[in-house]
């Protein structure tokens, strides 16, 4: 059975500079939809199917590239890796694209890595239901890249590598094609989700990856970046068959395209009872 619910003073403290009691941290219930049924063949990996998968009765897409990445939608995981790496080459990207980013390591066996790209990042339901919420986190790649820029330190001042205190202080990469900026005040990164039933759209629900200060006019002394499972609420989408993900960041290249890694994670889908 998966995960406890963990501590909520440490992690909260842990999670923002001003806080907030209406974001809950927290690890799969019960009666959510996980995905421990889905096998990985070894610890520390991820699988990306060739034509989607299915549990429980979601369906999820899947776009798969010709060198094996996932082009868009979603795959699995169990990664949970907190560093940087040392090279940019696929297998080391693949430690961080591919992995959730936790305050300790991943308690929560199998979960989901999405990658929007256009309109790939969806999964359908076999019966029209509401969904009451899901559990949602950033990469290890999004966390790095928001919080450190394309380097982590500088010259002047080389920093330690995350969750690796004892190795020689550097300067370290994110290596996203064409680099990023670390936020500051005002930056988001936004997780849109919209729902459909039929060929009608139902509504739209969004919730803040990252909110630095200044960018929630309702709340503007948020400054946080999530580094643990969330509950991202959905009941207001109503019923639903078709669920679609897409992200917006406030770094943006010249031609208004994001650069922020378009990637998330995704666990404990709850039904309504």
């Amino acid at each position: 059975m998966k995960k406890l619910i963990l501590s909520l003073f440490v992690a909260l403290g842990a999670f923002f500079t001003s806080c907030s009691d209406d974001i809950d941290l927290v690890i799969p219930y019960p009666t959510n939809i996980t995905f421990d049924e889905l096998e990985i063949p070894t610890r520390f990996s991820h699988v990306i199917p060739d034509n989607g998968f299915s549990v429980q009765g979601l369906n999820f897409h899947t776009v798969k590239a010709s060198d094996g990445q996932l082009n868009g939608g979603f795959c699995y995981s169990n990664r949970s890796n907190r560093s940087f790496v040392w090279q940019n080459t696929p297998e080391a990207l693949d430690s961080i694209r591919y992995s959730v980013w936790s305050t300790r390591p991943n308690n929560t066996g199998t979960y989901l890595v999405c990658h929007v790209n256009n309109e790939d990042a969806y999964f359908t339901l076999d019966k029209a239901q509401v969904i009451d919420y899901m559990l949602v986190a950033n990469t290890s790649w999004t966390y790095l890249a928001v919080t450190y820029g394309d380097t982590y330190g500088t010259v002047e001042e080389p920093k330690a590598n995350p969750n690796i205190p004892s190795k020689p202080m550097g300067i370290w990469h994110t290596y996203v094609p064409g680099g990023v900026k670390k936020f500051a005040d005002n930056d988001y990164l936004t997780l849109i989700v919209k729902g459909y039933k039929g060929t009608n759209a139902t509504g739209t629900v969004t919730f803040d990856l990252v909110c630095k200060k200044g960018h929630n006019p309702d709340y503007p002394t948020w400054d946080y970046t999530v580094i643990d499972w969330r509950k991202m609420e959905l009941s207001a989408l109503g019923e639903v068959d078709k669920v679609v993900f897409s992200l917006e960041s406030s770094d943006k290249n010249a031609q208004g395209e994001m650069r922020t890694p378009a990637w998330f994670c995704l666990d404990g889908i709850q039904l309504k009872q």
